[in-house]
């Protein structure tokens, strides 16, 4: 829906709160959420969280809260204008523009902002946040991934789990330090053999691996080679960053995921031939912004790329904004890395597929610390 005329909105100073502490990659990581809310003056709210991921995100809390507060202090008098005109992901942007030059020293603060936006203008128009994303175009159910634990047993035993719930896709680290290529290639039969019994026919479920930047450059072809026997979809950021531009064509597909943080080099990757550009991208918002992923998915479309949408572990604002994306995109996405876990103050029942959100806004009720 278009606005009649300008709407004037406030935000709160930003709040930060202990976040859901986890282990990542064998390390205990402590987290802060920083949340904010918006008003628009006739009862309309929309709630916004951060909750950077040390060693992963961009920035962190303290950065996010510094950022909002000094935002919020220069919007107290004049207010977060949303003019008439623009919509969908344009209009977040246009109404983020005038501030771009704060914003742009924390990205988990511009995500923050996005989702507030994007839940405050979804409720005032009374639809989901996907619907508001999608501006008409279908919705659909999104295929969800699942990411096996870094423990050999643990990984064995929850395979066979996903598989049985019909889950598609299961996602393992690969390049571990702690194991062995041997001890790879054993885990990954291991998978696939708990897989393909809880399935009930072989190759039913796939397996997606993520080598997060860690392989060699010299040695990537061989390795991707050897693991084509196990069903492998893709593999994740084979190799890190500028690297990727290098690759000859590989004998998987492979997907780009942490290299997109630097906009130069997706556009980059994008532009490689079709022999040896990625066969997808994994769109994270809480990392990317919920705007540009958007931008991104357009992208692929007019490329012919494959969409992932994975969340970073968000809280359940961040969460239900990477769902909404997720179902809003121009092109359906692949399997994506949106199952439930354990940071989530509701977690839905894991299931293969996301229902199409249809709750106003991002569904997320009020917190009481921000109410």
């Amino acid at each position: 829906m278009t606005l009649a005329a300008p709407l004037r909105l406030s935000l709160q100073a930003p709040r930060r709160v202990a976040g859901s502490g986890l282990v990542v990659r064998g390390l205990w990581r402590d987290r802060e959420a920083v949340r904010i809310r918006l008003q628009d003056g006739l009862g309309g709210w929309g709630l916004g969280e951060t909750l950077p991921l040390p060693g992963y995100s961009r920035d962190d809390a303290a950065a996010a809260e510094r950022v909002l507060g000094e935002l919020a202090a220069a919007l107290s008098t004049r207010g977060l204008w949303v003019p008439p005109g623009p919509t969908g992901a344009l209009l977040i942007d246009t109404v983020l523009a005038p501030h771009a030059e704060l914003l742009a020293n924390s990205m988990s603060a511009r995500f923050a902002l996005e989702c507030a936006l994007l839940d405050l203008l979804a409720r005032r128009d009374g639809l989901s946040a996907a619907a508001w994303l999608a501006e008409g175009r279908a919705r659909q159910a999104v295929p969800v991934s699942v990411l096996l634990p870094d423990a050999a047993d643990a990984a064995i035993a929850e395979a066979a789990a996903a598989a049985a719930r019909g889950h598609t896709v299961l996602k393992l680290k690969i390049a571990h330090p702690d194991r062995s290529e041997r001890e790879e290639q054993a885990l990954l039969a291991a998978v696939r053999a708990a897989a393909d019994a809880a399935a009930g026919r072989p190759l039913q479920v796939r397996l997606r691996l993520d080598a997060n930047g860690a392989l060699c450059p010299e040695a990537v072809v061989p390795r991707l080679a050897a693991l084509r026997r196990h069903g492998v979809e893709l593999v994740e950021e084979p190799v890190a960053g500028a690297a990727l531009l290098a690759l000859p064509p590989l004998p998987l597909p492979w997907a780009a995921d942490e290299s997109l943080a630097d906009a130069a080099l997706a556009e980059a990757l994008l532009a490689l031939p079709p022999g040896r550009r990625p066969a997808a991208l994994v769109l994270k918002p809480a990392q990317l912004g919920l705007t540009c992923c958007l931008r991104l998915a357009a992208a692929c479309a007019r490329h012919g790329v494959g969409v992932i949408v994975t969340h970073s572990l968000d809280g359940d604002v961040g969460h239900a904004a990477a769902c909404a994306l997720a179902a809003a995109l121009p092109q359906p996405p692949w399997p994506c890395g949106l199952a439930p876990h354990p940071g989530l103050r509701h977690p839905a029942t894991a299931q293969p597929w996301l229902p199409v959100p249809t709750a106003p806004g991002l569904g997320v009720p009020e917190w009481k610390e921000v109410g």
